[in-house]
């Protein structure tokens, strides 16, 4: 039963990172467009200001 909680949970924690790196790339190509700003970015992507700013700036 613990292998089975501990599969679980890697398992979640796995799609956890993917979504996280998925909305990171839809920033990212957003930025590339320059047809957005930051505020519409972090509210369509769920990513916070902070983040989309730090992509901005690193880009």
């Amino acid at each position: 039963m613990l292998m089975e909680a501990r599969l679980l949970d890697e398992r979640r924690e796995g799609i956890a990172k993917g979504e996280a790196k998925e909305k990171l790339a839809t920033a990212k190509r957003m930025l590339a467009k320059g047809c957005y700003s930051p505020e519409v970015i972090a509210e369509l992507t769920n990513l916070s200001l902070a983040d989309v700013e730090k992509l901005k700036e690193e880009s």
